[in-house]
């Protein structure tokens, strides 16, 4: 479905397939979302269109944020409460108003809202695609995962919950020791488990997004930005065959080219002659 007219911003969720006591995970890049909204209504609240998603989902539902710092390495610090998501400007403002709760896993953290939030926030996963870890729940509670302004390819990391599930062999567990603080205080260290591709694999979504837009993804084109919307459950099936009846060849593939420069990457990491400003983030690329 296209929208032929200019909808206000806060009025969008009206249109999209929202019900109230939905579960609702929303991963987003709102950059032309915003710019169209400033030029058709002169102003941009991010705040308001959050506050539009938990009027739809009303008390009975729940709003949640990936709010992610996958770049972490062993030895490095966490805050749940200073700690900045990466994850964009709809988990920003959620991570800084005052009526959302972060969960605790540092790599891959959840600003939450609604009636499963304490749910969430009780979860003590090591891993964070654990069998214990939010994206079990979302499994459980079938959730609804809308994607704005980006997709399948760029932002479903519940892929690699399915992974983990299904034990591919081209990652592996990584510990890491995190340094956590919670209200000021530090908690101690925490002992992680990273689930790391091995050297020269790659994440392949652009297929996967490719059999979701077939099978399952419902996709609305409104104010000229993609509205894009699956269910966990259906995509978790589809997945899950992928990788137990295709060797995961809608997800992953290894490039000899990749395995090269992972090799060398580490073997100057050995002697601390590879320090870039971009080390951070490449390092995240690792379960990306």
């Amino acid at each position: 479905m296209t929208a032929t007219s200019y909808i206000p911003y806060q009025e969008i969720v009206d249109h999209l397939d929202i019900q109230a006591s939905d579960v609702l995970i929303i991963a987003s890049d709102i950059t032309r979302f915003a710019f169209n909204a400033k030029r058709n209504e002169r102003s941009f609240d991010v705040d308001a269109l959050i506050d539009s998603f938990k009027r739809k989902l009303t008390v009975q539902g729940t709003l949640i944020f990936p709010a992610y710092n996958f770049y972490l390495r062993s030895g490095q610090t966490f805050d749940v409460k200073k700690t900045e998501p990466i994850t964009g400007a709809m988990a920003l403002a959620a991570f800084r108003g005052g009526d959302f709760k972060r969960t605790w896993h540092p790599l891959h953290s959840f600003m939450v809202w609604g009636k499963e939030s304490e749910a969430l926030q009780n979860l003590q996963n090591k891993s964070s695609f654990g069998s214990d870890s939010p994206f079990a729940k979302f499994l459980e509670w079938n959730a609804k995962m809308l994607f704005i302004g980006t997709n399948v390819a760029e932002a479903f990391t519940y892929t690699h919950y399915v992974e983990e599930q299904d034990k591919v062999p081209y990652r592996h567990f990584k510990p890491l020791l995190i340094r956590y603080y919670n209200d000021g205080a530090q908690a101690g260290e925490k002992k992680l488990l990273f689930y790391r591709k091995l050297h020269g694999w790659t994440m392949n979504l652009e297929l996967l997004q490719e059999k979701l837009e077939v099978a399952i993804l419902n996709t609305q084109v409104i104010n000229k930005v993609e509205f894009s919307m699956l269910r966990i459950a259906d995509a978790h099936e589809i997945i899950h065959k992928d990788i137990t009846q295709n060797n995961a060849m809608n997800i992953a593939r290894f490039d000899t080219k990749l395995y090269l420069r992972d090799q060398l990457k580490s073997f100057l990491q050995i002697f601390n002659l590879y320090k870039t400003t971009q080390d951070k983030i490449n390092y995240g690329a690792d379960i990306q």
